[in-house]
């Protein structure tokens, strides 16, 4: 669940020591508790706890890329939640359902429905849920935007929002966003300090938009 403070070492202490033995018990933990382990003062476990307690509120595809089902990465987790927008119907999706999600293949899409379909998975995640994990679902994706269908990279720094919110809403408009300049990028937004991925853009003409292009862009529609 990318929570902070919570690192491999504290991760084992709360493991070794019985103290979590599924990642709902995580949930859990108090400031008491925590602060027994090695290193951590009562300040540090505040903050810990407090991190945890954060983290309650995510959203789906972050939700579905921490589960750890096998082959489903972020983009494949980002994937899911867009096409479905609820973990119900992913759930119980079945594989040709799952199939029809972009970059989803059979062998994938097998190991979902059969992830969906192990008791003690399912019990896990009904856990998780109990213990407070939640998130809006998915807003449906417009597809009559600049940027619906196009492949879109960030780099540099943006003056007006944080990259996670630039690639939420890209993905609200119909873009895939992706870490690496390619030949099949299409657009590549560079803010302040852009580095090498705008030097691979222009040697690949690929187009560039300026921050200032790229929030006139998101107003834009479809001619």
């Amino acid at each position: 669940m990318d929570i902070e403070g919570l690192g491999a070492k504290i991760i084992e202490q709360l493991v070794g020591s019985g103290a979590v033995t599924s990642p709902d018990e995580l949930y859990a933990l108090t400031v008491s508790s925590v602060s027994e382990y090695e290193r951590m003062a009562e300040k540090s476990a505040a903050k810990l706890v407090q991190a945890i307690a954060k983290s309650k509120q995510t959203t789906l595809a972050r939700f579905l890329y921490a589960l750890g089902i096998r082959d489903v990465g972020e983009a494949t987790a980002i994937n899911l939640a867009e096409h479905f927008g609820n973990l119900d119907a992913i759930r119980h999706a079945s594989i040709e359902e799952l199939e029809a999600v972009p970059d989803i293949g059979p062998i994938v899409a097998s190991r979902i429905h059969q992830f969906f379909r192990d008791p003690q998975d399912v019990a896990a995640v009904d856990a998780l849920l109990q213990a407070g994990m939640h998130w809006e679902d998915a807003v449906s994706v417009s597809q009559d935007t600049v940027f619906a269908g196009k492949t879109v990279v960030l780099t540099g720094t943006l003056s007006q929002m944080t990259r996670d919110e630039a690639k939420a809403l890209l993905r609200s408009q119909g873009a895939k966003v992706t870490n690496t300049i390619t030949k099949k990028t299409d657009i590549l937004v560079a803010g302040a300090n852009a580095g090498s991925k705008l030097a691979k853009a222009e040697a690949l003409d690929v187009e560039v938009y300026s921050e200032e292009v790229f929030l006139r862009a998101l107003e834009q529609r479809k001619s």
